[in-house]
């Protein structure tokens, strides 16, 4: 299958619009791998959204359910008239991308729809490992690395990194959705209540208990990089998402773990550029 021109364009064009962060990285990796990126990113901001554009739980099962027969027709090759599934189609075609990642991306997607806090850490981290993770293992893909142990553990190590750093930064829209990713266990060690974190106002529990998510994420981070010797470059390429982790766990902690201020979610702009230009030249993530 492939996918019309302005199929390709359009996720290219949505994923710079809407997710700055991953448009960068992406332009960093192999040029080959581009247009399947690009729809893998895009796939994941169209799913991501369906919670934050309606309250109706029934509206977005119905949406949900929409893109996973969406996706179905897509691995098969006979996507619908939508770019993104165009573009995924093509992805998957010329890759052999894994259809149980972009299942379990999914299904975290639908899961997440009635879940008001996760119940505990390993449920956090699970829902890291099955988005960020499924998308870097999906990455891994795109450049031909299949069946590389190491390279698949860095990958989910990454994403739960990723998974935390973004989950922290985005608390004050989290909050506007009457919700919160900070575990119930985390939350009950640091006296924490679900209601103060939905008020909107930094308190030193809330710094507490982001702070332990915060070095939980920095121990991922640390471990996926541990693995990067071991890593042929077109696999450091497809983790530089780690850099994204790395710089906002580093803003968090100037913040003293303000999930609240309004710096905590600021473009990271120019130190972005500069630490993906070096990570790129020197083969790093």
């Amino acid at each position: 299958y492939h996918a019309p021109a302005k199929a390709l364009n359009y996720c290219v064009e949505l994923v710079r619009q809407q997710d700055q962060e991953r448009y960068l990285c992406n332009m960093y990796a192999p040029t080959q791998a581009r247009p399947a990126l690009f729809a893998l990113h895009a796939f994941n901001l169209e799913t991501a959204k369906v919670r934050g554009t309606t309250t109706n739980q029934d509206l977005a099962q119905m949406r949900i359910t929409w893109w996973r027969n969406t996706l179905a027709a897509s691995i098969k090759g006979t996507p619908p008239e939508h770019p993104v599934a165009q573009a995924l189609a093509q992805a998957h075609g010329r890759h052999g991308l894994t259809s149980h990642f972009l299942e379990q991306l999914l299904d975290a997607r639908a899961a997440d729809l009635a879940v008001s806090q996760p119940a505990n850490q390993a449920e956090l981290l699970t829902y890291c490992e099955r988005t960020a993770g499924s998308l870097l293992l999906l990455g891994l893909e795109c450049v031909e690395i299949a069946d590389l142990d190491a390279a698949d553990q860095a990958a989910l190590h990454t994403g739960c990194a990723l998974g935390i750093a973004t989950l922290l930064r985005g608390a004050v829209l989290h909050a506007n959705q009457s919700c919160s990713y900070i575990p119930a266990d985390v939350a009950a060690r640091h006296g924490l209540s679900l209601k103060q974190v939905l008020t909107g106002r930094h308190s030193l529990e809330l710094g507490d208990a982001a702070a332990e998510l915060a070095n939980e994420a920095v121990c991922h981070l640390l471990a996926a990089r541990s693995l990067r010797d071991s890593l042929p470059s077109s696999a450091r390429a497809i983790l530089l998402p780690a850099v994204v982790a790395d710089l906002i766990l580093r803003r968090l902690q100037l913040l003293a773990y303000n999930l609240f201020s309004p710096k905590a979610n600021e473009p990271l702009g120019l130190r972005l550029h500069t630490s993906l230009v070096w990570h790129g030249l020197s083969g790093t993530f």
